[in-house]
């Protein structure tokens, strides 16, 4: 059986914008960055209940915003420390340090997420077994990556790259209510309350992107999480964004 969970999947994302706002800043312009995304996740793993097991899935809207940085040039390469700000819904709001470094037309970096979130109780009260009675649940965890990527001018005003990064996801639900397909009889079915959880799984990730040098560069990203990619386990996970420079 496969069912959509609703839960929260929070990612400690890529670090394209930072690579492309040091990318672009010259010594006039400084830019920073602004990103939207959706995350779509999910895996064979289940969540066990008296009745049947669900697998997990879930989904989020990301948005992530550049609150300071610092950039710095070692032997004419650039780099830089980025702080950000990034929020996933359903609801957990964070901060990020990050470190970037080109060489050539390749960067690497690292970062951490610190994050804290709500997570609401959708158990329906007519159903078995027995709703908590809880609002949900709140929780706070860390999240990380390291990864890189490069990036190719093509002409004046566009860039390709790609990139490959190792990251922490994590997938949070405060309960919910699924249809649990149980066989009841010849013309019915059931339905059952789903405990609340939280998973945590190191995952590697391929991604793409494009920019367009447009009056202020704006790019597109788009990422996939292999089920059997170097220790997957099983994990997918989509996701793909707008950034904007500014």
């Amino acid at each position: 059986m496969l069912n959509f969970t609703g839960c929260a999947v929070t990612s400690s994302g890529n670090m394209v914008g930072e690579a492309a706002s040091l990318r672009y800043s010259t010594a006039e312009k400084t830019f920073r960055f602004m990103e939207v995304g959706t995350t779509f996740a999910g895996t064979d793993h289940t969540i066990e209940a008296p009745h049947g097991d669900m697998h997990v899935h879930g989904f989020t809207e990301n948005f992530k915003a550049s609150l300071a940085s610092m950039d710095y040039s070692v032997l004419g390469q650039k780099g830089g420390l980025f702080l950000s700000l990034p929020v996933s819904i359903p609801m957990d709001v964070g901060i990020r340090p990050v470190f970037v470094q080109w060489l050539g037309p390749l960067y690497l970096g690292a970062g951490a997420s610190f994050v804290g979130g709500f997570y609401p109780n959708r158990q329906d009260s007519d159903l078995e077994p027995e709703p908590d009675n809880s609002l949900g649940r709140f929780d706070f965890f860390i999240l990380y990556n390291f990864g890189g990527g490069v990036m190719f001018d093509l002409g004046e005003s566009i860039t390709l790259g790609a990139y490959m990064n190792y990251e922490r996801m994590a997938m949070n639900d405060g309960g919910s209510s699924e249809d649990d397909l149980i066989f009841v009889d010849i013309l019915s079915f059931n339905e059952e309350n789903m405990p609340a959880y939280a998973i945590r799984k190191n995952v590697t990730t391929l991604g793409v992107n494009i920019f367009v040098k447009l009056k202020s560069p704006v790019g597109f990203y788009a990422e996939y999480t292999p089920e059997d990619f170097l220790g997957n386990g099983g994990w997918q996970k989509y996701r793909f964004g707008v950034i904007a420079l500014y």
